[in-house]
């Protein structure tokens, strides 16, 4: 089964959307067409499923979501996928937040499935949501929280190298938890082990039926690294950290404002 068909895991931000958080015609046909030779177009994000929904629904496929980083793969297109949910342990979460000390963040965002809790009101989060986002409450997260959580953003005052080492120490120090910084100053968010989109991708190519040598990534930040690393391609954007280019065997001859996905899918998929 699909042994000559692709599946195809698309991060948002930086490779699938233009700078100015976009589709182009020629990227949203070309993965139209693919999609309706039977490749399978998995989109892989950090953000919110509402907001990869959006965004799926613009592109015009059907296929799975691989959404929060890992934390939750789904397929809301078929009722038969084995949903997977990887969550943090929210009394941990606290006791991580307090040992950093809630003086030291600007703002502090938790998500469980239905409900956003931020400390203060903030754009650059709001625009990471889907605008159809569903109950925020505003304040300490801890005094309303009661289900473990999907996801934790981070915005701290101290952008310094050596303070954001002593926070991933403290970070580490709690069981499975690991802290990634975004390139946005500031900005950090949390991970636990087998919540990557690479844990994501690989439950749905078993299910799915996808052999590793049939699986194709595109990228270009650190919450990219794992899936780049895992596909048999994987490719990073020209736009992308440079960083993460060590861990793609690929990369895009243009930007992601340039239909970089394009070009080098049409090298691979013949």
């Amino acid at each position: 089964m699909n042994k000559d068909k692709y599946l195809i895991a698309i991060d948002l931000d930086g490779t699938l959307l233009t700078d100015d958080k976009k589709i182009t015609p020629k990227t949203r046909n070309y993965l139209n067409a693919l999609h309706d030779e039977g490749h399978l177009i998995v989109i892989a994000t950090g953000r919110p499923f509402r907001a990869a929904y959006g965004f799926q629904q613009q592109l015009g496929v059907n296929g799975p979501l691989v959404t929060y980083n890992g934390s939750l793969t789904s397929n809301p297109h078929d009722a038969s996928f084995l949903t997977r949910t990887r969550k943090f342990d929210r009394f941990a979460l606290k006791d991580m937040v307090d040992a950093i000390g809630f003086d030291a963040l600007d703002n502090l965002m938790i998500e469980t499935e239905h409900v956003i809790y931020l400390l203060h009101e903030d754009e650059a989060l709001n625009n990471f949501f889907w605008n159809d986002r569903e109950r925020i409450i505003y304040g300490n997260p801890f005094l309303h929280l009661n289900e473990d959580p999907l996801a934790l953003i981070f915005l701290f005052k101290n952008t310094d190298p050596e303070y954001k080492k002593e926070v991933s120490r403290i970070v580490e120090s709690f069981p499975d938890l690991h802290i990634r910084f975004w390139n946005l100053e500031g900005y950090a968010e949390l991970w636990i082990g087998e919540s990557t989109k690479k844990d994501g991708l690989e439950h749905i190519a078993n299910f799915y039926n996808f052999p590793q040598k049939r699986i194709i990534a595109f990228g270009d930040a650190s919450n990219d690294k794992e899936m780049l690393a895992w596909a048999n391609y994987g490719v990073w954007m020209k736009n992308g950290v440079p960083s993460v280019e060590a861990y793609a065997n690929m990369k895009t001859t243009e930007d992601n404002n340039n239909d970089g996905i394009v070009s080098t899918l049409q090298k691979i998929i013949k």
